[in-house]
């Protein structure tokens, strides 16, 4: 593993410093060699907003602010055809109106993703990178599309 993108709510649970977040940390440290991390502009974005909705004090936003400073971000602003083809790709299977990279559709109903959800999946995609996220919202996107490592807040804590 090369590249990790983190899903916003990873993010959240990292700088709250929770039990969940530290078992992130604690399995991100446990790879070998490490990945580079990196998040989509719209995890930052979404990052900003939430801090600012769920009032948080002075030392979060300093974690915050500090965490966006050291992380690579990618942007969607000025993109190649590859992000808004696999934004294409996921966006479409999850509808049921394309097949996955086997030439399978994913069947039964379909699955309404986030939009910016699909830009964060499809910035893992581009960049061959594993997904880290504690959420539902990419459990229906075959591995052979997007690799995605789920750590289940519901087990360890919640939000």
């Amino acid at each position: 593993m090369q590249y990790l993108v983190l899903d916003t709510c990873a993010v959240i649970h990292i700088i709250r410093g929770k039990d969940t977040g530290n078992e992130i940390l604690d399995w991100i440290e446990s790879l070998n060699p490490q990945p580079r991390q990196i998040i989509s502009v719209v995890t930052k974005a979404e990052l900003l907003t939430f801090a600012k909705m769920a009032d948080w004090g002075a030392k979060n936003i300093s974690f915050l602010h500090q965490f966006l400073k050291g992380i690579t971000t990618i942007d969607i602003n000025h993109t190649d055809n590859q992000l808004i083809d696999n934004y294409k790709l996921i966006d479409t299977y999850s509808k049921n109106k394309a097949e996955d990279v086997n030439g399978n559709l994913k069947g039964g109903s379909h699955n309404l993703m986030g939009k910016n959800d699909i830009w964060i999946g499809a910035t893992a995609r581009t960049i061959n990178a594993t997904l880290l996220t504690c959420d539902g919202d990419f459990d229906h996107i075959p591995s052979s599309m997007l690799q995605v490592k789920k750590f289940d807040y519901d087990k360890i804590n919640t939000i």
